[in-house]
């Protein structure tokens, strides 16, 4: 009997302290507003510095070379079709889990401007094609001058080459896209 009203009582404390805990934390926490943001991890780790490592950068490639003849779509993003940004974001995100602007202009702006000299396969490269004074075609770098995208020319994903007559005339800059 004994150890009846003992467990007893200390039922009812645990219960009164887990009131008052409850309590306390309602009052504590019932006009503030909780973020919950869920961040998901990358395919590949990207190193600290910004700089992607060659494997990644080689998935990219390879991933890209997967859609090589895909059509070329006016404001399509893929599977299949593509326009020139569209293919670039699809293929950033599909391969190395990479968010990247949904245009090219924006695109272009997102990181810091590097030097053709600078160039590493998986930078991106823009070309202003229009004649606009603005930022209108994308494409991957894949070394050696070479660069993989979704053109409107030849209505097409392709692969181009940066010394073309067309694309040395109109490329402006490229960015690395994990800096």
């Amino acid at each position: 009997m004994k150890k009846i009203l003992m467990l007893a009582g200390a039922l009812i404390i645990s219960a009164v302290s887990f009131a008052d805990l409850e309590s306390t934390i309602k009052n504590h926490y019932s006009n503030k507003t909780i973020d919950l943001t869920v961040v998901s991890k990358p395919k590949q780790e990207v190193k600290s510095s910004g700089a992607a490592s060659t494997a990644v950068r080689d998935q990219i490639i390879s991933f890209a070379q997967t859609k090589l003849g895909s059509p070329y779509v006016w404001g399509a993003t893929g599977p299949n079709t593509f326009d020139c940004s569209g293919f670039v974001g699809y293929v950033f995100k599909k391969a190395a889990n990479v968010s990247l602007p949904r245009v090219s202009s924006s695109q272009a702006t997102f990181k810091p401007r590097i030097s053709s000299m600078n160039m590493t396969k998986g930078d991106l490269v823009f070309f202003e094609t229009t004649g606009k004074g603005r930022i209108s075609h994308v494409g991957i770098y894949m070394g050696n001058r070479q660069f993989i995208h979704a053109s409107s020319g030849s209505r097409r994903v392709t692969v181009s080459s940066l010394d073309s007559n067309f694309y040395n005339k109109t490329f402006r800059w490229a960015i690395n896209p994990f800096s």
